[in-house]
């Protein structure tokens, strides 16, 4: 028997991976800014830091796999009726409203949910030390390396979410646009927002890493080129989001002008994107009924121009058949 893998893991099993990352980074960002005087402290740290990730992340498997009591209704949803060859075709117009609706709200809450695991990993992990008699300077450092790795990750699950269920979203919409659906979008977020990360992430990481450094050595320098590799793969994940709408608009304005009534369904999550393809929706439906009625008008115009070589050849037959006639009644009186 086939066992058939959840959808949601094609986007959870990246993040998990990322996030690990991430903690690693902040991991060793803290063993070499830490002071750690405290042996208890420091081993409970090494111990106890890698526990609290692996265990939040089963716990997500858990919830995204649909399993026990952690299992959400969207997610339920989602897993139920999508597959990797895409959605079932015998899904009824109200579901899929409904799978649409989870695969927004899924998108939006992901990068909540690794927020939310983050803070519960940087509390139990700062809780931990201060059992085990940390000094308040290490829990700084605990807490600066923690926020990095929680500000890493929450926003790149939040962009490759959106990227891995780029089709998906699109599927739905295409689906409900054909059934003649009117649909509103539940609320989306602006593009503006994720630009505004590109500029503040690159400072961020690498004014903390060089602020709390010691002095600029080899480590400093490797954990600094390391955080500035995270922020170039964040920005490329943000970057192929966006070049995925950008290429379908462009392929649907070169298919606009030969006047055929299609439409356009991107599966972004922007509002200016999906603004943007109502009013190529707009244009379209403007161009096909202009070429509707340009053709309605040559057939009407051939229609007229052939009546009237119809009558124009009548006239001129009956004008010419008048002149043979009077010649021939002229002839006729000469004769007589």
């Amino acid at each position: 028997m086939k066992i058939k893998i959840p959808y949601t893991f094609n986007f959870l099993f990246p993040i998990i991976g990322w996030s690990i990352l991430c903690g690693a980074f902040s991991y060793f960002l803290i063993i070499i800014l830490a002071d750690f005087n405290n042996e208890i402290a420091r081993k409970s740290f090494v111990l106890m830091f890698p526990v609290y990730v692996i265990f939040f992340s089963l716990l997500s498997i858990l919830k995204h796999g649909g399993i026990g009591f952690l299992a959400e209704e969207n997610i339920n949803l989602i897993n139920k009726n999508i597959s990797s060859k895409g959605l079932c075709s015998s899904v009824s117009t109200e579901d899929i409203k409904k799978i649409f609706n989870s695969l927004v709200i899924v998108c939006k809450k992901i990068s909540v949910d690794v927020f939310i695991a983050g803070v519960s990993i940087l509390f139990l992990t700062i809780l931990t030390s201060l059992i085990n008699s940390a000094s308040l300077f290490d829990v700084f450092i605990i807490f600066i390396g923690g926020s990095i790795a929680i500000f890493f990750s929450s926003f790149f699950a939040k962009f490759f979410c959106q990227k891995s269920m780029f089709f998906a979203i699109k599927e739905c919409r295409k689906i409900l646009i054909e059934r003649g659906e009117n649909f509103n979008d539940v609320s989306l977020s602006g593009i503006k927002s994720k630009f505004y990360f590109l500029f503040i992430l690159p400072f961020f990481t690498a004014l903390i890493v060089l602020i709390f450094a010691p002095s600029f050595d080899i480590n400093a320098a490797l954990m600094s080129l390391t955080g500035i590799l995270m922020v170039f793969i964040i920005d490329r994940t943000l970057l192929s989001c966006l070049n995925g709408s950008l290429k379908e608009i462009n392929h649907f304005t070169k298919e606009l002008p030969a006047g055929e009534r299609t439409f356009f369904v991107t599966g972004s999550l922007d509002k200016e994107i999906v603004n943007l393809s109502e009013a190529l929706n707009r244009a379209s439906e403007q161009v096909y009924f202009s070429k509707r009625e340009l053709e309605k008008s040559k057939e009407e115009m051939e229609k007229r121009v052939e009546e009237l070589e119809k009558f124009f050849k009548l006239t001129i037959n009956r004008e010419l058949k008048m002149l043979e006639l009077k010649k021939e009644l002229k002839k006729t009186k000469e004769n007589v």
